[in-house]
């Protein structure tokens, strides 16, 4: 009794102890499977519930899981014996089978009959195989990658024992020598070594079995129709408990590498020649911000010899308003490895500054860091002067110089937010010259030019220059007063136009003149919910009375 206590304790025990996980599974003649009890590893691993016992496979187990680990077991029991298998699984996430996480195990399952030949049991011993699974098919990518490297470099490369016979040669080696894997393998007559090279290849393979490694060797070889080349070898021994067991060697054809090099030479002179040529300016600056080079093109276009920039900072000679923006994208190159576009304005000599339009890109090191930034620049001064030309066409008349319409407008928002912020006041003026038509009729439409624009500066002489004059067409003005400390100081400007307008117009060149009056009309904006159009047409509104109260004077609009 003592005996078999200690013996089920013991077994107990081991059942617990055992690595693997441990099933005893009930078969019913239903040909339910249900869990009759389990080691303490399928309780750590998978977190089975207390209440297993005598629950299905497919209450505790995921469903795609379940529905294999059952078919294993009617695999053994049809078959009556032991079977083996691997396969991945679901496992249950903490216990819930609705959440879960993806393994591979190994499992034996076999199943237990009765004296009348019913299987009543089956016994699993499985194991987690999850990270052994996850090693190999690292180790396959690992070396499906080691065999397109082996197969596809441009260099030869070639595998040995430890006697120095051929083991591998990769496509590159055959099109170098001539020999393939099948000539070479364990044929002592294949070599690769003229008489002249073995003493020296002896004394290199000496120094292999001590584990040193070889590079950038230079010496000759043979090819199979016996022609012998240059070659720069390198030898790298593969080491097992201090002894060589192998070793791996590349070959760079000694020509081909010259070849290259001339090649390379010729395709920086080719680019030296295109920078030299080129009507951009070019400059490299390293990482630290100065310039290492400065092509021709300088010369050309600031009038400065390209060595005088050498050494300096690429923010030398840059506007000031311009030097943040250039900060920036040198930064942002650095930063993000990337080219960048931009515009700013260099210094030339004559102290003058030119527009240039700027394409910046990074010069990246063998390990992918930035070592210089290339900076080419296009003079654009007579495109951003075109710009500006069509510019003040969009914006200013072109009789008088005055802001039109658009910009008028542009001018009067302003002012309306200004007086919404500070609660002051603004105005609108709208001038019309009262006999206008006249001096056309009479003098002529050069005469009447000559007015407009004498009546554009009369009007300007008359306003601050906070305050903005635009002409509207023909005769029309109009004037923006901004931030007023009352509607008094609108009409005080109207008085003073007004008084300007008094003084005598010269019309033509021998000397006639006339006199020109103005009617005003006048509307103000003080925070209230009027709209520019509404400011403009209560302005139209009290010009129409001043002209209707006898012209020469000014009028208010009224609601």
């Amino acid at each position: 009794m003592i005996t078999n206590l200690k013996n089920a304790k013991y077994l107990d025990v081991i059942f617990n102890s055992i690595s693997d996980m441990v099933f005893l599974v009930s078969v019913g003649k239903d040909q339910s499977y249900r869990y009759v009890t389990v080691n303490q590893q399928v309780m750590d691993l998978l977190k089975f519930p207390e209440d297993y016992n005598g629950k299905r496979i497919e209450e505790i187990m995921p469903e795609s899981s379940a529905e294999k680990i059952i078919g294993k077991y009617k695999e053994a029991i049809q078959k009556q014996v032991t079977i083996s298998y691997e396969t991945p699984l679901d496992f249950p996430l903490d216990g819930n089978k609705a959440e879960v996480r993806q393994g591979w195990v190994e499992s034996n399952v076999t199943p237990i009959f009765n004296e009348e030949g019913h299987c009543e049991h089956v016994i699993a011993i499985t194991r987690e195989v999850t990270n052994r699974k996850n090693r190999e098919r690292e180790l396959r990518r690992t070396k499906e990658e080691l065999e397109k490297v082996f197969n596809h470099v441009a260099d030869a490369v070639f595998m040995f024992d430890e006697n120095g016979d051929y083991l591998a040669v990769n496509p590159a080696f055959t099109t170098m020598f001539g020999w393939t894997r099948d000539d070479v393998f364990y044929n002592p007559e294949a070599t690769i070594i003229p008489e002249n090279q073995k003493a020296e290849l002896d004394k290199l393979f000496r120094r292999l079995k001590q584990g040193e490694v070889i590079e950038a060797h230079r010496s000759q070889r043979k090819t199979k129709d016996g022609s012998v080349i240059e070659v720069l070898s390198s030898y790298s021994p593969i080491m097992e408990d201090g002894t060589m067991i192998g070793g791996v060697a590349v070959y760079k054809d000694v020509a081909k590498i010259t070849e290259l090099k001339d090649q390379l030479k010729e395709s920086e002179n080719r680019y030296q020649m295109i920078v030299e040529h080129s009507n951009d300016m070019i400059r490299v600056v390293n990482r630290d911000g100065y310039i290492q080079y400065a092509s021709p093109a300088h010369q050309d276009i600031l009038g400065i010899h390209p060595d005088f920039f050498a050494g300096k900072s690429y923010l030398s000679f840059i506007h000031l308003e311009d030097m943040a923006k250039v900060q920036n994208a040198f930064s942002m190159i650095i930063e993000n490895k990337e080219s960048i576009k931009f515009e700013y304005r260099r210094l030339n000599k004559d102290g003058e500054y030119v527009w240039v339009d700027t394409h910046g890109g990074p010069v990246l090191s063998a390990s992918g860091e930035v070592e210089q930034v290339v900076f080419i620049s296009r003079d654009i001064s007579n495109q951003k002067e075109k710009e500006k030309e069509l510019m003040n066409m969009a914006l200013f008349d072109e009789l008088t110089g005055l802001p039109n319409r658009t910009f008028f407008q542009h001018q009067v928002e302003i002012a309306m937010n200004t007086t919404k912020r500070k609660g002051t006041v603004a105005a609108i003026l709208m001038l019309d010259s009262d006999n206008f038509k006249v001096i056309n009729d009479k003098y002529g439409h050069d005469a009447g030019d000559k007015v407009i624009k004498e009546v554009a500066r009369r009007v300007q002489n008359s306003v601050r220059d906070t305050d903005t004059v635009s002409r509207m067409g023909g005769d029309e003005f109009q004037v923006v007063l901004p931030d007023l400390e009352d509607k008094e100081d609108a009409i005080r400007v109207s008085e003073r136009i007004r008084k300007e307008m008094k003084q005598p117009f010269e019309v033509s060149a021998s000397g006639d003149t006339i006199t020109s009056t103005v009617s005003i009309g006048i509307s103000y904006y003080q925070g209230e919910g009027k709209s520019y159009e509404k400011l403009l047409k209560e302005a139209d509104n009290a010009l129409y009375q001043s002209k209707e109260s006898g012209r020469n004077q000014w009028a208010v609009y009224h609601a």
